[in-house]
């Protein structure tokens, strides 16, 4: 976990029904904003895929990597001076190789942000 306690933190970790929640609050300071952008803050892409990998892991308490993305549509700027507090929810199903096929979407409370599909292992 490259990103977990310093980029961001979980406040809540919730799995019901194949469902994964996880609020996260997220370091507004941290050095990843001063290249992206100074004074205007974006959460690059790759990192917002890094903190679903970082969450699945946790959650399963091992490596996870992905294997395949399927769909990543970013929708919303996610700007940690506006909102810091983010919510994850995943829908996991267990593949017959053991791979995850997850689905799911990050949002704040300016609407959806990210929504992604892929294979981890």
């Amino acid at each position: 976990m490259i990103l977990k306690d310093t980029f961001y933190k979980i406040k809540a970790l919730r799995f019901e029904e194949n469902v994964l929640e996880a609020e996260i609050s997220i370091n507004a300071k941290h050095a990843i904003y001063e290249g992206h952008f100074p004074n205007n803050p974006v959460t690059p892409g790759v990192v917002q895929l890094e903190l679903v990998k970082e969450i699945l892991g946790t959650h399963f308490n091992k490596n996870i990597q992905l294997r395949s993305l399927n769909t990543s549509k970013f929708l919303a700027i996610l700007n940690p001076e506006k909102t810091p507090e983010a919510l994850f929810k995943m829908t996991i199903t267990e593949q017959e190789d053991q791979s995850l096929k997850v689905s799911g979407q990050l949002s704040n409370s300016e609407g959806i942000c990210l929504k992604f599909s892929g294979i981890y292992i």
